[in-house]
């Protein structure tokens, strides 16, 4: 059985506040997107785990092997899987692909073994995965709190287009959060650009746009903050990093520029994308 698995972005992120157990409270904007992994999941003699990639992890590391491991011990099932991961999504790219590829499996795997979780216990357990996991089971613009577990759907009603341009270097979101300093954060506005989205307040959208982790992530990387810049130098309305980074979204309304930039980005940049919100 072969499956997609679709990235995301943040169109806004805040980081409310450190929490006593060393997680981050936040509030986000998160929305699927029409780029994805390919995964290919077959019953097999013995478990067997690959990828297009060589420097992807097979062992514990991988949300998908995680994902399998932690249900064999709720489940106690003996079956052994072949697993083949297709990655079209660049990691430390703030796109979450390892999430929705683990979100895949865990779907594929409650229908195929018959081990029926409701959507609760599903989103309860794709929490203990991962804080982006749970989103990848709704996959549909959400407004999410907490530490990702919970998620209140919306409908999108802003039509726009997005260039995504990813600088080499990723950024590591474990240093991303630890860096953080809290006197001095941006606090984006999420429920600004929540209601932007579902009315179709393309300017508001705009003047609301921000994401904490763009302060670490900088530091790491600063090629993020170059490229923010020419992407609206070049035309584009506004640039923001999406999740801890170190992906950069464009957007625009205006296809002929989206077409250029895609042109012009691409001789520059290995990872540039066109795409647009996508909805079930």
């Amino acid at each position: 059985m072969k499956v997609n698995a679709y990235a995301k972005i943040n169109v806004g992120l805040d980081v409310v506040r450190r929490m006593e157990n060393g997680y981050h409270e936040l509030n986000m904007i998160m929305a699927p997107i029409n780029i994805y992994d390919t995964i290919d999941i077959s019953f097999s003699p013995t478990m067997e785990v690959t990828s297009n990639l060589r420097f992807i992890p097979t062992d514990e590391r991988n949300s998908v092997v995680k994902v399998i491991n932690r249900l064999r011990d709720i489940y106690h099932f003996e079956d052994q899987f072949k697993i083949h991961m297709e990655k079209h999504v660049p990691t430390q790219a703030g796109l979450g692909g390892g999430s929705s590829d683990a979100a895949a499996v865990l779907q594929v795997l409650n229908a195929v073994l018959n081990l029926n979780m409701s959507e609760e216990e599903m989103l309860e357990f794709a929490t203990g995965i991962g804080a982006d996991v749970p989103f990848f089971l709704k996959r549909t613009c959400c407004y999410v709190e907490g530490i990702g577990e919970k998620l209140t759907p919306f409908k999108l009603n802003c039509p726009f287009y997005m260039l995504l341009v990813k600088p080499k270097m990723g950024v590591s979101t474990k240093l991303a959060f630890e860096m953080l300093d809290f006197e001095t954060l941006e606090h984006p506005d999420i429920l600004h650009i929540r209601e932007a989205l579902e009315t179709n307040n393309y300017p508001l959208l705009l003047n609301s746009l921000g994401n904490s982790l763009e302060q670490t992530a900088v530091q790491l990387v600063p090629e993020i903050a170059k490229l923010k810049e020419d992407l609206v130098t070049f035309g584009f309305d506004a640039a923001v990093m999406s999740g801890s980074g170190s992906t950069v979204i464009a957007f625009t309304r205006d296809r002929m520029l989206l077409e250029n930039g895609f042109q012009k980005f691409r001789q520059s940049y290995r990872f540039v994308k066109k795409t647009q919100i996508i909805e079930p």
